[in-house]
Formats: C-alpha cells, sequence, structure tokens
C-alpha cells in the first residue's frame, strides 16, 4: 500500500470534503427517524397537525440536504476516482518504461496491459467505495444503535444480538474470495497474452490452418478464468440474502415483542410509544444498510487486496540504473570473448562460446537460420543484458567498465521491425540525432534512398506519419529506421535485419550510399540473407547458439557446411 498511497496525496483535500460531506449527509439521515417518531407521539397521536407539519418540513429539510450531500459527494469521489486512475496508470506506465529486460520479463507485457487497466479500475472504484463505508458505516450502525438504545432499550437489545449473527455467517463466505479473485486475475493476463499472440500472428496461423488450435487455447483460459469469477461471484452472492434475512428476521421479533410490550399498562405508563418502537423499526433499517455496505466491502476487500498487489509488485521493481555516459565516441574495436549467455529463469545457454573480433571501420555479419541466436547477440552488443560468462569489449575497454549509458552513446541499432511514431517524418529521423540540422536529415534520407518519397509530398520533411506508420509499406518504416539510425553520432553501426523488406535493387544502392558514408565506421549486419552477408568483410556463422564458421564468403564456401547449405538454399547450387 505504500506505493500506491503517494498517488493519493494530490487528493487529500478532496478526500477531507468527501469525509465532511458524508458525515453530514449520515448524520442528517440518522436524525430523520427519531423526527418520524416524534411525528407519531407528538402529532398523529394527540391529533396535532401544526406538530405534524412543523416536523414533517424540518424532515423534508434534512432529506434535502442529504440529498445535495450525497450528490456533491459523488462528483467529488468521481473527480478523485478519474484523477488517482490517471496517475496510477501513467505511474505504471513510467515504471514498465524504466525497467530492464530482465525485470520487465518478469511481468510481461500482458501482465503489464492487465494492470495498467483492469486492476488500476478496480482499485480505483472499490478504493471510492471504500473511503465511503469508513466514514458512513460506523457513524450509521453506532448511530443507530445509539438512538435505538434511548426509544427502547429491549428492543436495541434484539438488535444487538443480530448483528453479531450477520458477521458470523459473512466470515466464512469471503474467507477464500481473494484467491479466487487472484486465479481470475492471473487468468486475465494469460487471455491477455494470447490474443496479442494471437493478432500479431493471424498470418502465420492461417497460412498452417491453426485457428482451431488457437480457439481451444483462448477458450480454455476464457473457461478458466470465467470458472473462477463465477465462483467469486456466487459466493459474494450469498452476502446480500443472508445479511437481510438474519436483519429482517430480526425485525419480525422486534416487531411482535414492541406490540406485545404496547398492551402492557406499566410499560405504556414508563414510557413506551408506539412512536419509539417505529423510530426503533427505522435505525433497524439504517443499521442494515450499513452492515450491507460492510458485507460488500468485505466481498469487495479480497480482489481490493489482489489488484493492490499486483500492481505494487509492478512499482517495487528495481529501475534499470540511471547511466547517462558521458558522451565520449571511443574507439570501433569489437571484440566479443567466450561469450555465454541464459535468459533469466533458464539453465540452457542460448549462446556459448561466441568468439567475434570485429576491427574499426570493418563491416561484419552475423547469419545464422531462426532460432540460432542472432537476436540474443544483438541483445548482449547494445547491453540490454550481461553476459552470463566471457566478456565483451568496445574500443579495448570492457562494457562494465563503459556502463550502459556510454554503450548506448557508442552503439546504435536499426532493428528489423523498424519503428515509426505519430509525427513528422523530421521528427522520427530526429530521434537520432535531435540537434540535426535540416540538411544532415535530408543527407541521411537520400542514404536510405527515401528522397523520392519526400519530394512527393508537398509537405516533404514535415509529412505526417501515422501511429506505428499505418500510412507507409514496411520498406519505409525500415529505411526511416535506417536513416535516424546513422544520423546518430556512434563508433558501431548494428542492422538486424534492417534489409528484409526491401527489394534486393533498392538495398543494393541503400548499402553503396550506406558504406561511403559509414567509412571508417563498424558496421555488424544480422541478417538472414546470404546476399547481404557475402558483401561483408567478415562472416560469422551462426548454428544453435555457437559460432560455427568465420571468414570472409569465399572462404566460408569452402570451409563452413552451415554456410554453404544457405547459400545453396538462396542462391541456388551455381553460387557454391
Amino acid at each position: 500500500m505504500k506505493k500506491i498511497f503517494p498517488y493519493l496525496k494530490p487528493y487529500r483535500k478532496q478526500m477531507i470534503l468527501t469525509g465532511i460531506l458524508c458525515v453530514v449527509s449520515t448524520l442528517e439521515g440518522t436524525f430523520l427517524p427519531y423526527l418520524m417518531s416524534r411525528i407519531v407521539d407528538d402529532g398523529i397521536a394527540v391529533g396535532n397537525m401544526g406538530a405534524i407539519f412543523r416536523l414533517g418540513g424540518l424532515m423534508l429539510a434534512l432529506a434535502i440536504m442529504s440529498m445535495l450531500c450525497a450528490v456533491w459527494t459523488g462528483a467529488v469521489n468521481a473527480r478523485i476516482s478519474a484523477g488517482f486512475s490517471r496517475d496510477l496508470t501513467h505511474g505504471i506506465f513510467r515504471k514498465a518504461s524504466a525497467l530492464d529486460f530482465e525485470n520487465f520479463s518478469k511481468i510481461g507485457t500482458s501482465g503489464l496491459l492487465t494492470r495498467s487497466t483492469h486492476d488500476v479500475s478496480t482499485i480505483s472504484s472499490v478504493s471510492s467505495m471504500f473511503v465511503n463505508v469508513v466514514v458512513m458505516v460506523p457513524i450509521m450502525i453506532a448511530g443507530g444503535v445509539a438512538f435505538a438504545l434511548l426509544s427502547d432499550r429491549m428492543l436495541a437489545l434484539i438488535l444487538l444480538l443480530s448483528m453479531p449473527i450477520a458477521f458470523l455467517i459473512l466470515f466464512p463466505i469471503v474467507r477464500h474470495l481473494d484467491r479466487l479473485w487472484k486465479l481470475s486475475d492471473e487468468y486475465i493476463d494469460v487471455q491477455n497474452r494470447l490474443m496479442r499472440e494471437r493478432l500479431s500472428g493471424i498470418r502465420v496461423i492461417r497460412a498452417f490452418d491453426k485457428e482451431a488450435h488457437e480457439h481451444g487455447r483462448i477458450a480454455h483460459a476464457t473457461e478458466e478464468m470465467a470458472k473462477y469469477i463465477i465462483r467469486a461471484n456466487v459466493r459474494a452472492g450469498y452476502v446480500n440474502p443472508l445479511c437481510m434475512l438474519v436483519l429482517n428476521l430480526a425485525t419480525v421479533v422486534m416487531l411482535t415483542v414492541g406490540a406485545n410490550r404496547l398492551q402492557n399498562p406499566a410499560l405504556l405508563a414508563q414510557g413506551l410509544t408506539a412512536g419509539g418502537i417505529i423510530a426503533t423499526v427505522q435505525y433497524v433499517a439504517l443499521i442494515l444498510n450499513g452492515v450491507m455496505m460492510l458485507s460488500w466491502t468485505f466481498v469487495f476487500l479480497p480482489h481490493l487486496k489482489v489488484c493492490i498487489n499486483r500492481v505494487t509488485e509492478v512499482l517495487e521493481l528495481p529501475d534499470e540504473p540511471a547511466d547517462a555516459g558521458d558522451g565520449t565516441i571511443i574507439g570501433g574495436d569489437l571484440v566479443l570473448e567466450n561469450v555465454g549467455f541464459a535468459y533469466p529463469g533458464s539453465e540452457v545457454l542460448t549462446v556459448s562460446g561466441v568468439h567475434m573480433t570485429v576491427k574499426a571501420g570493418e563491416t561484419a555479419a552475423v547469419i545464422g537460420g531462426t532460432g540460432s541466436g542472432k537476436s540474443t547477440i544483438l541483445k548482449l552488443l547494445l547491453d540490454f543484458y550481461a553476459p552470463t560468462e566471457g566478456k565483451i569489449s568496445l574500443g579495448g575497454v570492457p562494457y562494465e567498465t563503459i556502463g550502459r549509458g556510454g554503450v548506448r552513446e557508442n552503439v546504435s541499432a536499426a532493428l528489423q521491425k523498424g519503428m515509426v511514431f505519430e509525427g513528422t517524418l523530421l521528427d522520427n529521423v530526429r530521434m537520432g540525432n535531435p540537434d540535426a540540422s535540416e540538411d544532415a536529415v535530408r543527407n541521411v534520407l537520400d542514404i536510405a534512398q527515401m528522397t523520392e518519397f519526400v519530394d512527393s509530398h508537398e509537405e516533404g520533411l514535415n509529412y505526417r506519419l501515422a501511429q506505428s506508420g499505418a500510412n507507409i509499406s514496411g520498406g519505409q518504416k525500415q529505411r526511416i529506421s535506417i536513416a535516424r539510425t546513422i544520423l546518430k553520432p556512434a563508433s558501431v553501426y548494428v542492422f538486424d535485419d534492417s534489409f528484409s523488406a526491401l527489394d534486393y535493387l533498392t538495398e543494393s544502392k541503400l548499402r553503396k550510399a550506406l558504406n561511403r558514408y559509414l567509412a571508417g565506421k563498424t558496421q555488424i549486419i544480422i541478417t538472414q540473407r546470404a546476399a547481404t552477408a557475402m558483401r561483408c568483410d567478415r562472416i560469422y556463422v551462426l548454428e544453435q547458439g555457437s559460432i560455427v564458421g568465420s571468414g570472409t564468403h569465399a572462404e566460408l564456401i569452402q570451409t563452413c557446411e552451415v554456410y554453404r547449405e544457405i547459400v545453396r538454399s538462396q542462391l541456388g547450387g551455381d553460387a557454391v
């Protein structure tokens, strides 16, 4: 909870105001049965119409004031709830953006989405109700019991005996609700993850006719989620009728006892009145309302606890160590010495025994099939993860000494999926170097073979790109990503299958212009294309996480069977 409270701090004044309004509204409601008893005893019983109108007018005024306080409370609560939800969601987003890959993978994208939507919404709505309950219920119950004791002690005793019975019935019902809500929320995470996988891989699923299989996976997750939600709601559904049964039975007993007591002249002489009995019965209704609110709090409290724990789990994760770097561009000599790496939670090394030496100004290719470890090498080069064994050095300085900030300043990468953000073309490319001039941006776009695209639009560099680049092609996204990458001053440039969406002619033109522009800079090209790799100074062949061959294209054709198979499958037997 200590991670949640700071997000409520800006709304302290509104919460205090809400509490005051709740107190006023509840006190006014508590006073109404007393006025009703006065109307019965001082007005109806003696035929005094003046007293009836006077007391009735006072009741009407109190009811209107209570209604206005309730409306005002609802409006203030709505503002608090909306603001708190917004701030907490922003907090989760900021935390997710600050996590390193290891901690991010502990929760996962689907878990973060669920926590920032479903869990935040639940915390906001239940907390709002909980604040009202904390303020209103004690006043309702204490005030109702106090006035009931003043009206008729015998009837109030019956009322007091019924309340523990109601809570004894309530306890076993809500006892295991937190476990049911926790399991249901976990399956919401699973359902979210499966839906994201289905949407992102819909073409592959249809190509391999696996729609029925995917439907089955989602159906299973949905059924499990529904099973636990239904169990929780069925348990919660017992609360209302059972509490009402107990308190309504108490009302019947009170009316029966009260009617018998009214027939006793001795009690009437002691001041027992019909108005007092009516007031006591009305206090039963008031207390019943308070008990019902309290019972629903106990029902939702387990779900609130689960959601708070899930959100707190994210907020308590440590941020990626702050390391801005000092802006120094060091040498481009890149060396991987006996590098091995296992992802968190795995005992098996994804890559092992990797030796790579790339001198400043050289262009090296890393080629291999799907699952060979190319993406893992990329993550290690960008220092997203530290090697499990071995070390990486740049310019003769180990990564540990350079620091993450220094590595990110010296290594610029274009990923396979070209990331494009909503905004102008100029803004997207300038993300690589915010201080770059428009001429510099035009130059890198020309290298990326985007000049024709820029000139074809009247807005030029101010052409607006839709979210995720929905108004441009995949190849154009990749070329924008390449332009952004080379605009950034660095000593090493990594291209992770960044030419996969380009035709061979465009790639050839781009690579020639790129080599001229990056002359003297180190280039690492991670690719599955043999035609891309064969133009590089040195090629490293990955197979099942290990380097199985290194050298030039001509050398590997002679010495590496894996490379020969890649070339033969892509370029035909004549190329071998």
